[in-house]
């Protein structure tokens, strides 16, 4: 829903950021990384969830990127109870490659705050984990449902194979602390990196294990059948307030 919104407001007339001028010069965007944080009251019965809310605001601009920040207001004092922060790369249409963000575009968006920020900021959330030798591993071909209008794999269908490559080896017992009871847990936090790109008909190569510190933390690689490049990778930390987790 939250992505919808976001995309519904690049497109809307009154775009956000401008972003229909981007298209009309053959500009467009693809997500490179996705992070989301969950609150727990988000899970909770007894808080109200209605009215809704959803919200959409520029947080950070780069050479050839920019970052946006959703959030998510349900019921109650209506504070954020989901917020997703998404990097989009610019990319021109005709060369299909990534482009420097237009200098109008910078002129009219970019942030003070960015002179101001961080030495250590980290563009893409997130760094990979070394992937170990003993994963969960199961391998795939990309179905046309889960493909966009160009038969590009879309962001969501690789969180969703995430998901599936660790419900089956949550059911198999492969995970040392999460066994046969993955879906009991709710998600905290997810970090999403782009790495390439996949299309319909591809044969995928999914793999998942658990984090070597933190037992509610699960990684997923997802490569090429053919030469095993890594596509995409993501990282989900759980709530502990659920069954089947060990005492360490």
């Amino acid at each position: 829903m939250m992505n919808t919104v976001e995309t519904a407001a690049f497109y809307n007339q009154e775009s956000f950021l401008d972003y229909n001028t981007l298209l009309k010069q053959n500009y467009t965007t693809i997500t490179k990384a996705c992070s989301v944080d969950i609150k727990k009251d988000f899970y909770e019965v007894i808080t109200p969830k209605a009215p809704v809310e959803v919200s959409c605001k520029l947080k950070r601009v780069g050479n050839t990127s920019f970052t946006t920040v959703v959030e998510l207001c349900c019921g109650g004092k209506m504070k954020p109870s989901v917020s997703c922060k998404n990097i989009h790369t610019i990319i021109n249409v005709n060369e299909n490659s990534v482009e420097q963000i237009p200098e109008w575009w910078r002129k009219r968006y970019e942030m003070k705050e960015n002179a101001d920020e961080d030495k250590n900021h980290r563009a893409t959330f997130i760094n990979p984990q070394e992937k170990p030798t003993d994963t969960f591993y199961n391998e795939f071909s990309v179905p046309l449902s889960d493909t966009d209008i160009r038969h590009k794999t879309r962001c969501a269908s690789y969180f969703q194979y995430f998901i599936e490559n660790a419900s089956i080896a949550s059911n198999k017992q492969f995970y040392r602390n999460i066994q046969r009871n993955f879906h009991e847990f709710h998600i905290k936090k997810f970090n999403l990196l782009y790495l390439q790109t996949s299309k319909w008909g591809d044969g995928l190569y999914s793999e998942s294990w658990e984090d070597e510190k933190n037992p509610l933390i699960l990684h997923c690689q997802i490569s090429s059948q053919i030469d095993r490049i890594p596509i995409w990778y993501g990282q989900i930390s759980l709530f502990s307030e659920a069954f089947g987790v060990h005492n360490q």
